[in-house]
């Protein structure tokens, strides 16, 4: 293309017209025929020829290349796209995570309001029982007070009876 050298393309045309022109000798083979030169059409020919070769081999790399960067890139989109799911697994777990500690904490506390709600109910049981056994104590002391009472208003009435002796109440009182 922008060739200035003697390298490449160039020296590929000069090797083509040296074979078709004979190093200094009467041609190809050595046959000092007219046909055996090469015509201008002939040389243009070549160079064409050679100009359409390096243009195939310059679409050959560059399709090499297309395919290479675009294997990089899907190779690149899927370490983003394996990086991307291993963060949203990782997100999950740790909201599972998340999510039991708080039933466990949940749990832990349901569990303690039952257990103070146990502790509540004996305590109110037990003071019921208590309070219970106070009246039915009570009771039975004011029970036995009014027996003692009881007993002593009769006693008294005995001793009272018996220093008066027999006692009849008479008619013409009224």
């Amino acid at each position: 293309m922008g060739d200035t050298s003697f390298s490449g393309g160039w020296i590929f045309a000069f090797l083509i017209i040296a074979v078709i022109f004979g190093w200094g000798g009467a041609g190809m083979g050595g046959n000092a025929n007219v046909a055996a030169y090469a015509t201008m059409a002939d040389v243009n020919a070549a160079i064409n020829n050679q100009s359409t070769q390096q243009a195939l081999g310059a679409i050959q790399l560059s399709s090499a290349n297309n395919n290479y960067e675009t294997a990089r890139l899907i190779s690149d989109q899927n370490m983003n796209m394996m990086q991307q799911n291993n963060t949203n697994l990782i997100n999950a777990i740790q909201g599972f995570n998340t999510t039991n500690q708080s039933i466990a904490n949940g749990f832990a506390s349901v569990n303690q309001n039952i257990a103070n709600l146990g502790y509540k109910m004996e305590e109110c049981c037990c003071g019921i029982k208590t309070m219970l056994l106070e009246n039915r104590l009570q009771d039975t002391q004011i029970a036995l007070q009014q027996s003692q009472t009881a007993n002593i208003v009769d006693a008294q009435s005995r001793y009272l009876l018996s220093q008066l002796g027999t006692f009849v109440p008479t008619a013409a009182a009224v």
